[in-house]
Parts: C-alpha cells; sequence; structure tokens
C-alpha cells in the first residue's frame, strides 16, 4: 500500500515528504480538511511509514512530478516486513487510533454508558495520555491518530497540550479535522497544519462508480457533483437513495416554479419532513450515539442543499454561466426556474440558508418549512391573464 494512493492531495504529500527527508519531524500534525477526502488514509499511510524498519524510496506520482519538491526523494513503507503485516492487519501495538466511540471500552462502567457524542478528557486520558509515555511494543515508534478532533471538548485538548507540545521520544500524533475553527487555538499552534482540499468530481465519480459498481451512471455523477468533492459524501449519498429523493423534488419545484392556480406552497412542509426524517434514520444508523435532535437537523440539512442545488444551477443557467449542472439529468426544472431571474434567484438561495440557520437554532420545525415554502412560491413569477387568454 503506497502512501501516494491518497491522490489529488499534493499539498500535503509535499509537506509530509519534505519532513520526512529532512528527518525533522514535527512532534504533532493537524490533518484539516473536508470529510471524505483522504484525510484518515493518509494519516494510517503516514503512520504506517513511521512505524516500518525498512522504508523505501518511491517515485513521484507522474500527476505531481512538475510541482514536486525536487530535491526530495519520497518515500513509503516496505509493505514486506513484520510490523508491516501487523500494520495491514490492523493489529500493530503501536498504532493507536482515538475515537469518541472508544467510551465503551473505557474501565469506569458510568463512562460506558454515556453517549459518545463528544470527544471527552476521560477518553483522551485513558487511551493516549496515560499509554503516551510507555516504550513502543516493537522498540521503532508510537504513533497516535485523533479522529474527528473537532469533537473534543475544551477540557480534552487541554488535557492534551503538553503531549502536542513534548510527547515521548518517536511519538507522532496525527489529529484529523473537518473544522479548524472548533480546535483551540493553543492546539492549532502546537501542530504542523496540513490542509487537504476537495476532490475534483471527475475522480469522485470514478471511484464510486468503482466502489458502488451496481449504481446507475446518473446516479453516480448526481451524488459526485453533489458532495462537493468528498468521496465519502458522495458513498454516502449513493447509500442513502438521494438521487431518487432528490427527483422527485425536482418535480415538486418545477410545480413550485410555475404554481397552477390552488396550489398551495406550505402543503410541501410535511413531505419534507417525511423524507428529512428518513435521511435522519440512515444518519443515526452510522451514528447510534448522534443525539435524535441532531440527526433530524443532518436530515433536513441534507435536503435543503438538494434543493439549493436546483437554485444554483438555476441562476448559473440565468447569467450563462458554463459550469456543469449539479441536476443535469432535470433540465426542465432548472429552465423553469431561471425564468425568475438572477435576483430572485439569489433571494431564493438566501431563503433557504436562512432556513437552516433557523432549524440550527432549534425553530419550530413545520413553521419554518412552511414559511420557506411560501417564500420561494412568492418569487415565482405571476401568470399573466391577458396572455393566458390570448394563447
Amino acid at each position: 500500500m503506497s502512501i501516494f494512493d491518497v491522490r489529488h492531495q499534493d499539498r500535503a504529500h509535499r509537506i509530509i515528504q519534505r519532513a520526512l527527508a529532512s528527518r525533522r519531524m514535527p512532534h504533532a500534525y493537524l490533518f484539516a480538511g473536508p470529510e471524505g477526502v483522504g484525510r484518515e488514509m493518509l494519516a494510517v499511510r503516514l503512520a504506517h511509514l513511521l512505524l516500518c524498519p525498512s522504508p523505501v524510496e518511491v517515485d513521484w506520482p507522474t500527476a505531481m512530478e512538475k510541482d514536486a519538491v525536487t530535491d526530495v526523494r519520497p518515500s513509503a513503507a516496505c509493505g514486506q516486513c513484520a510490523d508491516c503485516r501487523l500494520l495491514a492487519a490492523g493489529t500493530h501495538p503501536d498504532l493507536a487510533v482515538i475515537h469518541r466511540q472508544l467510551n465503551r471500552q473505557h474501565p469506569d462502567a458510568l463512562i460506558r454508558r454515556q453517549k459518545a457524542l463528544f470527544l471527552g478528557v476521560d477518553v483522551i486520558r485513558h487511551f493516549l495520555i496515560d499509554r503516551i509515555g510507555t516504550r513502543p511494543a516493537r522498540g521503532r515508534a508510537k504513533v497516535f491518530i485523533i479522529r474527528e478532533a473537532e469533537r473534543l471538548n475544551d477540557a480534552a485538548q487541554n488535557a492534551l497540550l503538553k503531549s502536542l507540545e513534548e510527547p515521548p521520544p518517536g511519538t507522532t500524533l496525527i489529529l484529523i479535522t473537518a473544522s479548524l475553527d472548533q480546535m483551540l487555538p493553543t492546539t492549532r499552534s502546537r501542530c504542523q497544519l496540513v490542509p487537504f482540499v476537495a476532490l475534483p468530481a471527475p475522480f469522485v465519480a470514478e471511484q464510486a462508480s468503482r466502489l458502488r459498481s451496481e449504481t446507475a451512471a446518473d446516479e453516480v455523477r448526481y451524488a459526485a457533483h453533489h458532495a462537493d468533492g468528498s468521496l465519502g459524501g458522495a458513498l454516502r449519498y449513493i447509500d442513502d437513495s438521494l438521487f431518487a429523493m432528490k427527483r422527485e423534488w425536482g418535480k415538486q419545484l418545477a410545480i413550485l416554479a410555475r404554481p397552477p392556480a390552488g396550489w398551495s406552497a406550505h402543503a410541501l412542509a410535511g413531505p419534507f419532513q417525511e423524507d428529512a426524517g428518513r435521511l435522519a434514520k440512515s444518519f443515526a444508523q452510522r451514528d447510534p450515539d448522534v443525539s435524535d435532535t441532531d440527526a433530524r437537523r443532518e436530515g433536513a440539512r441534507t435536503l435543503l442543499a438538494v434543493l439549493a442545488d436546483f437554485f444554483r444551477d438555476a441562476l448559473a443557467t440565468a447569467s450563462a454561466c458554463q459550469a456543469e449542472r449539479v441536476n443535469a439529468d432535470q433540465g426542465d426544472v432548472i429552465d423553469a426556474l431561471a425564468g425568475w431571474g438572477q435576483p430572485k434567484l439569489g433571494d431564493a438561495i438566501r431563503q433557504l440558508a436562512q432556513a437552516e440557520s433557523w432549524l440550527d437554532r432549534n425553530a419550530h420545525v413545520e413553521l419554518t418549512l412552511e414559511t420557506l415554502f411560501i417564500r420561494l412560491a412568492r418569487l415565482a413569477p405571476r401568470p399573466q391573464p391577458g396572455r393566458a387568454r390570448a394563447l
């Protein structure tokens, strides 16, 4: 397994390989960027390299050669030694992956019974701080990877500071976060930042098609574009059948774009809640520790983003922008919405953002959604009776 299996993260690779070549590795890294773009995969591959006693020199990938650090010869784990075999099996004693669900393995029964909504100080102390001072079992190094570091509460981050600043020799900590602004300045200042970027949509589509080979091409394409550069996000959308849901909401938006007489926009609030509830159940199945409120919020946020993509596509059409449309399979809906004109489409996108903000503040869900759809309907051009009679 090559460290360069993580693709389209050239800057991250250059930062790491330059540090390896200089033999001045930071004590702690902060891998920051969107979910599903290769952060944890690169963290694990770096751990393999640090724990391998016989790393090998490799070539820069062809796509990176022109931008590579020309005086640095990259290296990777050999993949053949006993350490590499243990790492491949997930049983290496000197690699620890710290995550919030470890509370279920804590010796304190009270902590085991708690929902793992955050990565708390008790988990950090027992599984990292109390173990970081012990000698490596295989004598080379120790690596701790912390998932969802943005869920570290302030007490846990403060408890980590000494370990981040002065870990034992040969020890490396890698924190992975999707929300850099939720990390305390004192935590950020003790880590080498490694930024990760969104993946290209064609690459996401290619990988999603490979990993979900039975999925139709239109569905894969939609998931890749809607995921905004996240392969993990695209796979979740496929697993949640979001494409079928968005097709139905496209039909509803086509009616909203040109509402017939007597049509009531607020009637969409109920179906929206039902579909958001289905998405919330899928979210809760993936993360049993999530609260019902957060699951419902995530379901609503996901569906609001589906609607927002239609309006962004319409805005691009109305402004003659050549960008690829997320909902290219429903061009009739995009054209109908584009007839609203740029100012009203901008207003519609702002209304969707405001509705999301209200839901995040625990506003009454049904009232928020009814208000949203009524306001969207008011933006639709009103039919002209005179022209209708002439037709």
